[in-house]
C-alpha cells in the first residue's frame, strides 16, 4: 500500500480522529447558521425562531455529556475485559471498531454543537432567521443521536464477548489473506540476490507496511533489482537489512528507499496475514490457562483457524497483471500460518483430552488438503499427538486420543 494512504488509514482508525471530525463539523454547523439566516423565509423564521431552540440545545448539552462519559466507560470496560479474557493484541479491535467510533463521535459532536449553539444564541449572534436554521440542525442532530444511541445499545450486547472478538479477528485475518492472494510475493517474483547494497532499517520494530508502488517506480526508473528481506510483520532492529539492491546506491537514493518501509512498535492486521492467526493462537492459549480455564474458546479459535487456512489454501492465486520481475520477495509460508494458530494450542492444551482431540481433528482436516498446508499440518499433528500422549495420565483419555488421530 502507498505509504501516505497507509498513514492516513492508520490516523483515521484512531478513536480521537473520528470524534474530532464530528466535533469540528458540529461547530461549523452551529456557526454557519448565522450566515445562512437570510435564506430562511420570514414565515419559517417567525414559526421556528423562538425559544424552543434553546430548550432543545439545553437538553442536548445537559444529557449528551453524561451519555458520552458512560459510553467511554463502557468501552474501557470492554477493552479491559477482552485484554484479560483473550489477549491485549485483540483489544485494539474494540477501539478501532467503526460502529463504536461512530457512536462516541456522534455523542461528543452533538454535545459540542449544543454548547456552541447556546453560546452563540446568548451572545446574540443569531436573529430569528438564524435561530430557525439552528432549529433545523437541532432536529437533525436529535435524530442522529437517537439512531446512534439505539445502535450503541445493540453494540454493547456483544462488545465485550470473547466470541464476538474472535469473529472480528477472523474477519480481519480473512481480508489480509485475500489481499495476499491478490498480490503474492508483494507483487514480485521468487528469486535471490546473493550480494548487493542493503537497505537498513531506520528504527527497531515491526515492519507494518511496504510501499510496493514506490519500490516498483524506483526499479523502473533505474532498471535495478531489489530483493525484499523483511516482510510485513517481521521484527527488525535498527540497521538490519530490510531489502537488498544489486550494486551500489547513493545515500539520497538509500534514504528514499528506506522511506518505503513503515516500521512501528506493533504488528498490524491489514498488511500482515499472519497477525490475525497469531492472535487467534494467543486467545486460545489464554483460554487454556489455569486462571481462565475456558477450553470452549480455544475450540472456537481452532475452528476459525481451520476456516481461514482452508479458504486461503483453496482460493486461487490472483497475481497482478504485471508482476515486477526485478522485485523479489518471500512468499507466505503455510507452516507459519499453521503454527501461528495451532502451535499454542498444542503446547498449552495437550493435557486436556477434549482440546487435544479437537486439535487432532482440525489438523487432520487440513492435512487432507495436501500441498504445503497438508505437510505442515501433518508435522504438527504428529508432534501434538506425541506431546498429548505423554501428558495424559488417564488411560481411557489416551485411547480416546489415539482413536481421534488414527
Amino acid at each position: 500500500m502507498n505509504r501516505w494512504l497507509f498513514y492516513w488509514r492508520r490516523l483515521s482508525g484512531q478513536l480521537w480522529f473520528r470524534a474530532s471530525l464530528y466535533a469540528g463539523l458540529a461547530v461549523i454547523a452551529a456557526l454557519a447558521a448565522a450566515g445562512l439566516g437570510p435564506l430562511v423565509p420570514d414565515a419559517l423564521a417567525e414559526r421556528f425562531g423562538g425559544e424552543s431552540v434553546e430548550q432543545i440545545l439545553g437538553v442536548l448539552a445537559s444529557s449528551l455529556l453524561a451519555v458520552a462519559t458512560f459510553s467511554l466507560g463502557a468501552m474501557v470496560t470492554a477493552y479491559t475485559s477482552i485484554s484479560q479474557a483473550a489477549t491485549p493484541r485483540a483489544a485494539i479491535l474494540v477501539t478501532s471498531d467503526r460502529a463504536t467510533q461512530r457512536s462516541l463521535a456522534t455523542f461528543v459532536g452533538a454535545f459540542l454543537y449544543a454548547v456552541v449553539g447556546l453560546t452563540a444564541i446568548n451572545a446574540g449572534l443569531y436573529g430569528s432567521h438564524g435561530r430557525a436554521i439552528i432549529f433545523g440542525f437541532s432536529l437533525l442532530v436529535v435524530g442522529l443521536v437517537a439512531f446512534q444511541l439505539l445502535a450503541w445499545i445493540n453494540r454493547l450486547s456483544s462488545l465485550a464477548r470473547v466470541g464476538h472478538v474472535l469473529v472480528l479477528i477472523e474477519e480481519r485475518a480473512k481480508d489480509a489473506l485475500k489481499s495476499e492472494r491478490r498480490r503474492p510475493r508483494l507483487g514480485g517474483v521468487a528469486g535471490d540476490l546473493p550480494a548487493g547494497a542493503p537497505i537498513p532499517a531506520s528504527r527497531t520494530g515491526h515492519v507494518q507496511n511496504i510501499d510496493i508502488s514506490g519500490l516498483k517506480a524506483w526499479i523502473r526508473d533505474t532498471g535495478r533489482k531489489v530483493q525484499v528481506l523483511a516482510a510485513p510483520g517481521d521484527f527488525v532492529r535498527r540497521g538490519e537489512a530490510l531489502a537488498r539492491i544489486d550494486g551500489a546506491v547513493e545515500t539520497e537514493q538509500l534514504a528514499s528507499l528506506t522511506a518505503n518501509f513503515s516500521i512501528g512498535r506493533s504488528r498490524t492486521f491489514a498488511h500482515d496475514p499472519r497477525q490475525g492467526l497469531a492472535i487467534l493462537g494467543e486467545a486460545a492459549a489464554k483460554a487454556l490457562s489455569p486462571g481462565v480455564n475456558d477450553p470452549g474458546t480455544a475450540i472456537e479459535a481452532m475452528g476459525a483457524g481451520v476456516r481461514l487456512i482452508d479458504g486461503w489454501a483453496r482460493s486461487e492465486i490472483e497475481p497482478e497483471a504485471d508482476p515486477e520481475p526485478r522485485l523479489m520477495a518471500p512468499a507466505l509460508k503455510a507452516d507459519a500460518l499453521v503454527e501461528a494458530v495451532f502451535g499454542p494450542v498444542a503446547r498449552h492444551g495437550s493435557d486436556n483430552v477434549l482440546v487435544a482431540e479437537r486439535l487432532q481433528r482440525a489438523l487432520s482436516s487440513l492435512e487432507a488438503l495436501g500441498g504445503e498446508v497438508g505437510a505442515a499440518a501433518a508435522i504438527l499433528r504428529r508432534e501434538s499427538r506425541r506431546r498429548a500422549l505423554e501428558q495424559l495420565a488417564f488411560a481411557p483419555d489416551r485411547r480416546r486420543l489415539r482413536a481421534a488421530s488414527d
